[in-house]
């Protein structure tokens, strides 16, 4: 048999078989991924309603009717639905709380075997938070809806309320687009093997020469068609010309699925990087992210607390490609969502962390440093976990941050119960602030040499006195230059902050116990209390022990001892309503003639205010609400008192008392 009529056959075969194969194949892969994404679509569904009572928990403290009527008017695929069901150790166990049609019936009954399964499986595990799994059953003739259809529900615990959360779909509803798939890719596969068969026997006899047929698929290559294939099975040097041919194109589609990653990899990285650091007065701040020719996983961001305060985060994610910069996108998420309460660095990196750690796939971690800026006092709060620390540059010496004494190191999605530790830098005018990732520390030279910590601090030391954005592009020129090359391994991110000193519209207040009667500056003491009942008494205990000091009369501590732990509890109560991710802030500011207090809290709850007058006799004879007497006794005990209403801040209520 000539090679010719050997090529021809068995391109014949070779491609009817293949197209048949890659048909099969796609139409199962097709399939599994529509069932799987069924699936998906009632675990996302379910994750929706969790995620909706978990933020009506912490902004409400409890269910409300506009998250029943949010819930119940989800709908999934045709008949689905999303429920709640009371999962209390109370007689109402297995009443509907949220359900489109049927609220307060009891489903922990005979009637309903599925739902007291799930209940009871709920139970013998311990009613553990976020417990989840899916399950299925037929539509009994007994029950509501559709009859003996077999239905696929995702069900979660949510302990904060002992609600059991559940999506659920009817298998038909949800897999009806597989069916269609199948019907439609067995016609495909018909109507391309009838066709593929007409073809090649049209072709047969037209077909030219094997060279030539590997020439004409040559310039289709050339032509940007990557898919196609000069098939043949021979040992001659034909085949081994075919095999070489084949073996080039399916590298060249490799390194083509590599360029697509890279390029959306890339552009998701950039467009999550914060546009322009913010304007802040006291501060410059300047910030670049260069990517690598292998996309790693960088990021930074700038969250503005309040008018005085930023919080400043760089952070890395294990891995490289488009799966670090998804991992990217759910580490900022779920920072800036830590970061709403206000919290501490440490809060917020432990919050982020336990968000993450069922977020990520096991394997998967991002390194994270996080530090609060407050201008109006001049210091940084700083928590690391994992991440490198950054490099302080005062009074013309460079060094690393010390990391906290206490508490984890983990990166950010090991395991979800980390407790961080933080540590607190006082700043001076001209300080300089140098935050990087590993991508820098760890380029190479042509020896294999890093480039290292203590290069890096003696260009910090070099580049200090130049302008922020100078500095920064001083800062990579000695790394490349170091390595010899433009081209990085991994991402090299910098970002530096320098503090020109507390702006003069913010006073600030500074220790100077030794001698406060003469002193016009004075010490501030701040405490940051959980918004319980009885941490009120540490801020009470404090301002009396200052008070002591600074000589107020016994009759006057005990005055501000009950003012203080009124003005906590009306904070603790009805500002942050009790909210635990809330804090209480409470500072102590003495001078020569006086002591003042300030309760701040950041809730929504409503600040009273005093009325014009105040009789306290007409409130304890019901004449006037008892509302207020906490404020109507402040107001009696101290010199001075006022409330005022911080915008989406909070509120910050204002004591005084004179030593005259």
């Amino acid at each position: 048999m000539k090679i010719r009529s050997k090529l021809l056959l068995a391109v014949l075969l070779e491609i009817a078989l293949t197209i048949v194969i890659v048909i099969l194949w796609a139409y199962q892969g097709a399939q599994d991924e529509l069932e799987q994404l069924a699936r998906d679509l009632l675990r996302a569904q379910t994750d929706f309603a969790y995620a909706l009572c978990d933020r009506y928990n912490q902004r409400y403290g409890g269910p409300t009717e506009e998250l029943k009527e949010q819930l119940s008017a989800v709908r999934i695929a045709v008949d689905g639905y999303i429920v709640a069901i009371d999962n209390s150790d109370t007689p109402a166990k297995g009443n509907l709380i949220i359900h489109p049609t049927n609220v307060g019936d009891n489903l922990n009954s005979p009637r309903f075997p599925h739902i007291q399964k799930i209940i009871n499986r709920i139970d013998r595990a311990g009613k553990p938070d976020r417990y989840s799994a899916y399950d299925e059953y037929h539509q009994e003739t007994g029950a509501r809806g559709r009859q003996g259809e077999r239905k696929i529900v995702y069900y979660m615990y949510y302990k904060p309320w002992d609600w059991i959360l559940l999506s659920s779909a009817y298998e038909r509803d949800l897999f009806q687009s597989a069916d269609v798939v199948r019907h439609r890719t067995v016609e495909a596969i018909a109507a391309v093997a009838i066709l593929t068969v007409i073809i090649m026997t049209l072709s047969i006899r037209k077909i030219l020469a094997p060279l030539r047929q590997l020439n004409q698929t040559s310039q289709e290559v050339a032509n940007g068609r990557l898919d196609a294939t000069f098939a043949i099975d021979s040992k001659d040097e034909i085949g081994e010309l075919a095999r070489s041919f084949n073996k080039m194109l399916q590298s060249l589609q490799h390194n083509l699925r590599i360029t697509q990653e890279f390029e959306i990899a890339r552009r998701m990285q950039t467009e999550m990087l914060p546009a322009a650091p913010p304007n802040l007065p006291g501060l410059q701040l300047e910030a670049t992210s260069l990517p690598a020719t292998e996309v790693g996983g960088d990021f930074y961001d700038f969250i503005t607390l309040d008018e005085h305060r930023l919080a400043i985060i760089v952070g890395d994610v294990s891995g490289k490609g488009v799966s670090s910069a998804m991992v990217v996108s759910a580490a900022l998420s779920a920072i800036r969502f830590a970061a709403e309460g206000h919290q501490t660095p440490a809060e917020i990196l432990a919050l982020a962390n336990r968000r993450l750690a069922v977020d990520l796939q096991r394997g998967m971690f991002v390194a994270a440093f996080c530090g609060i800026l407050d201008l109006a006092r001049g210091r940084l709060l700083y928590a690391n976990a994992g991440q490198t620390l950054p490099i302080l540059y005062r009074n013309g010496e460079a060094m690393l941050l010390p990391s906290p004494e206490e508490g984890d190191r983990f990166p950010l999605g090991i395991r979800p119960q980390i407790d961080y530790g933080q540590r607190p830098l006082e700043l001076v005018a001209g300080d300089l602030l140098v935050f990087y990732t590993d991508g820098i520390v760890d380029m190479m030279n042509r020896d294999n040499e890093p480039y290292s910590f203590e290069r890096l601090r003696a260009s910090v030391h070099r580049h200090a006195r130049e302008s922020s954005n100078g500095m920064i592009q001083g800062l990579i020129q000695d790394a490349e230059a170091f390595s010899g090359s433009r081209d990085h391994s991994d991402d090299l991110t910098l970002l530096v902050a320098r503090f020109e000193g507390v702006p003069a519209t913010v006073r600030r207040f500074e220790e100077n116990g030794r001698n406060a009667a003469a002193a016009e500056q004075a010490i501030e003491i701040r405490l940051s209390l959980p918004s319980q009942p009885g941490f009120e008494k540490m801020a009470m205990e404090a301002a009396a022990e200052l008070a002591q000091q600074l000589g107020f009369p016994a009759n006057r501590v005990e005055d501000l001892r009950t003012a203080v732990a009124e003005a906590c509890l009306n904070a603790i109560e009805h500002g942050n309503k009790l909210n635990l991710m809330n804090r209480l802030d409470v500072l102590l500011r003495p001078s020569a003639h006086s002591l003042t207090v300030q309760v701040i809290d950041n809730g929504s709850g409503f600040a009273f205010a005093l009325p014009p007058t105040l009789s306290l006799e007409r409130k304890i004879s019901g004449e006037e609400s008892p509302r207020g007497l906490g404020l109507f006794l402040i107001a009696k005990l101290v010199d001075h008192v006022e409330y005022k209403v911080l915008p989406e801040l909070g509120h910050v209520t204002t004591l005084r008392m004179d030593k005259d």
